[in-house]
């Protein structure tokens, strides 16, 4: 995501992870854009103050719930006062450079196994969208297809991370703003800056961009004005972010900071950003263990009378650079999300949304939705402070595609030009482990099989995790029973494999309910 390989401690991610982040923020900047220019006699956005569109047309079957429970009613989805969004990374969306899939650029970024001076090596993508071939404006129509999967999770908006305005993530801003408009006119944008960092650097760049956007409906403000969330803001100080506010203000635009720091823990640290900030938020964790922070830091900050906009990831695996923190499959994502819940914390933030070089939560090819539909239990729980009703079964698996210690014979070359096995920095100890998540109606039996290992629980009305030791040369199958009836069977897409050729450490996934609804 943002680009900044980042070293995560056991809680949090450390600050260390600034240099190399901020340095592939450049290279992943000068990649998308590339490709995104080369795309722009196909899908050119429009203008910022251009009208906006109809909404693209969609095949959906409101008489199919692809979820385990029922969402609230269009009208009252952004209700809550908490809300819940997704860090957004413009250089991946659903097609980069080409609205034909087999021209697009995604084939050519995935499983190159060299990341030299920034060249992609991905693990997943989107799954390619389905398109008439006439369609123009394929790249608003992709806008709006993330927006509805982001409203059908629960969520109230994206936060749009860009830089200057000659950039590429910021040109592709009003496309998403209209995008936002056709849709769902509730789901919002909030701004998430880069700005000049070098010394004596003025705000001009992010005072301009807020400038043009200033009326735009879609732009997310809270009781006291547009709200600001920069990652990393503390490359400068706070008299820099008070003296944009300031400078925003004085032209009539009432802005606040939400912060977005590359580490807190929720101590007596950032005091000096008190009377500069509405809320605090950081880039999080990335392992089981490091969850406790988050009530820390959600405490701390109510107790400064700030908001705290809580971070939420899955995992984060990184081929570019070695590194990969362990997230226990889906123990982190659940973990987190149910601090924000038993904390209170008046916000989250899914970290991140699409950038598939590091933490990720969209649908994808590798993970299907069984990611975001397991979010979305809890993103309904969080922002309606009580456990969702469930209405139907879902099953929901995930384990790695071969054991952490799996022997490879291949190398993959990182950003440096050197190799770069996969290793884990700081953090939780490897675990291999296939999970079934069960959301369960009425209880019943779970059993997980791996050649002739079989592991079945009995689990109670509700959400249950059931995990088992991962069993090499076999592809694991799953089953859910009641009263001696099979009602449900399932097996995963991915072979866990002994030996590879590279390592590959990212968690594959799968599953829903049973229904296979349009989505």
């Amino acid at each position: 995501m943002k680009n900044i390989a980042s070293t995560p401690r056991p809680s949090t991610i450390d600050s260390a992870k600034s240099r190399n982040r901020v340095w592939k923020r450049a290279a992943v900047s000068v990649l998308a854009t590339a490709a995104l220019l080369a795309a722009a006699t196909v899908g050119v956005p429009a203008p910022l103050n251009a009208a906006t569109p109809a909404a693209t047309a969609t095949a959906t079957s409101i008489a199919c719930n692809p979820l385990p429970f029922n969402l609230p009613a269009p009208a009252n989805r952004h209700q809550s006062a908490k809300k819940a969004w997704a860090y957004y990374f413009p250089p991946f969306p659903l097609a980069v450079d080409s609205p034909d899939a087999t021209r697009d650029v995604y084939p050519r970024w995935m499983n190159t196994h060299s990341a030299v001076s920034g060249a992609y090596d991905l693990r997943d993508r989107p799954v390619a969208p389905q398109r008439a071939a006439s369609q123009t404006t394929w790249r608003q129509a992709d806008f709006e297809k993330e927006v509805r999967q982001a409203v059908g999770a629960g969520l109230d908006g994206f936060i749009w991370e860009y830089h200057s305005s000659s950039d590429i993530r910021w040109q592709q801003l009003p496309a998403m703003l209209a995008a936002a408009k056709a849709v769902d006119p509730g789901f919002k944008i909030m701004l998430s800056p880069d700005f000049n960092t070098a010394a004596g650097s003025t705000s001009d760049s992010v005072y301009n961009n807020v400038m043009k956007v200033k009326d735009d409906a879609s732009i997310y403000r809270n009781n006291a004005g547009i709200v600001l969330a920069p990652f990393f803001p503390e490359r400068k100080t706070p008299q820099w972010w008070d003296g944009l506010r300031n400078r925003l203000a004085a032209s009539g635009v009432k802005s606040n900071l939400v912060p977005i720091f590359i580490s807190w823990g929720g101590g007596t640290q950032k005091t000096d950003w008190n009377n500069s900030v509405s809320g605090y938020s950081q880039w999080g964790t990335r392992t089981a263990s490091g969850v406790k922070t988050l009530a820390k830091e959600s405490a701390e900050a109510h107790r400064r009378g700030k908001t705290y906009m809580q971070p939420v990831a899955f995992e984060d695996s990184r081929s570019y650079d070695g590194r990969y923190w362990e997230s226990s499959n889906s123990s982190t994502l659940r973990d987190s999300l149910a601090s924000a819940i038993s904390s209170n914390a008046d916000s989250i933030a899914l970290m991140t949304w699409n950038d598939y070089t590091e933490s990720w939560v969209a649908p994808s090819k590798q993970r299907g939705h069984a990611v975001l539909d397991m979010a979305a239990y809890y993103i309904s729980w969080f922002k309606n402070g009580v456990k969702p009703a469930i209405t139907q079964d879902a099953l929901y698996w995930s384990h790695r595609s071969h054991p952490t210690s799996a022997p490879y014979s291949k190398t993959t070359v990182g950003r440096n030009g050197k190799p770069a096995p996969m290793y884990i920095p700081n953090g939780d100890a490897a675990k291999n482990e296939v999970e079934l998540v069960a959301v369960l109606k009425t209880p019943g039996r779970l059993t997980i099989t791996q050649g002739s290992n079989v592991k079945s629980m009995d689990a109670p009305a509700g959400l249950t995790s059931f995990k088992v030791p991962l069993v090499a040369g076999t592809t694991p199958s799953f089953k859910l029973v009641r009263g001696g009836t099979t009602v449900r069977t399932m097996t995963s897409d991915t072979p866990v494999r002994s030996s590879v050729v590279y390592q590959d450490m990212i968690y594959r996934a799968g599953g829903g309910v049973a229904a296979n609804c349009a989505r």
